[in-house]
């Protein structure tokens, strides 16, 4: 599973890492290109549907991060020949700006296609304290039920819970946050077709 260092940036000083899509700079500093993202998705797809391949699935997909990664694997996991899947949508919210909160407010949208004996494959965008993994993972289960828990990054060492996800696309080592691939700073940079660190602006000087 490769690993991605997001130390924490500098505070002072100069802005060192700069990206350009299009003609607006952005503070963020490329830490897995859209292709290595792309081929670990057809990675992650792959170990899914060897596993869970002979099972009705449904993928409870966790808004608002994870929209894009989900996208992705649901196609990867067809042309691996999983067609019957069913998808549901859950809103979970535990950031504000770059704070984790302990206590994240989840709510299905729309009519739920969750019944008792279906497979569950959670997928989410990263599991981090591990707050929303838990009440993901608390919320779906059954005892008649599988769950599965499916996350693009997983940072085990910022772990609050002992929740970990079975699936996982890239480990992340230090603090840095990640934006890209649907991953949002205040709802920016989610269209950025790789993975960044958020490298916050310097103070202005006075």
């Amino acid at each position: 599973m490769p690993i991605l260092e997001v130390p924490a940036p500098e505070p002072t000083g100069q802005l060192a890492f700069w990206s350009e899509v299009g003609i607006a700079p952005m503070p963020v500093r490329e830490i897995a290109s859209a292709d290595l993202v792309r081929r670990r998705v057809t990675a992650l797809a792959q170990e899914i549907a060897a596993e869970l391949g002979g099972e009705p699935l449904t993928l409870a997909v966790v808004l608002r991060g994870a929209f894009v990664f989900a996208a992705d694997l649901a196609r990867e996991l067809i042309s691996n020949k999983m067609e019957n899947l069913l998808v549901t949508f859950f809103h979970a919210s535990s950031y504000r700006g770059t704070k984790a909160w302990r206590a994240p407010l989840i709510q299905e949208l729309g009519e739920s296609s969750v019944d008792g004996k279906q497979t569950i494959l959670i997928i989410d965008d990263i599991v981090d304290q591990g707050h929303t993994a838990e009440a993901m993972i608390k919320r779906l289960s059954s005892p008649t039920r599988r769950v599965e828990y499916c996350a693009l990054l997983d940072r085990p060492e910022a772990r609050a819970v002992p929740v970990y996800p079975r699936y996982v696309g890239f480990k992340l080592a230090g603090p840095g946050f990640v934006v890209g691939y649907g991953l949002d700073y205040d709802d920016k940079y989610r269209e950025l077709p790789y993975l960044a660190q958020w490298v916050p602006s310097p103070p202005v000087s006075e």
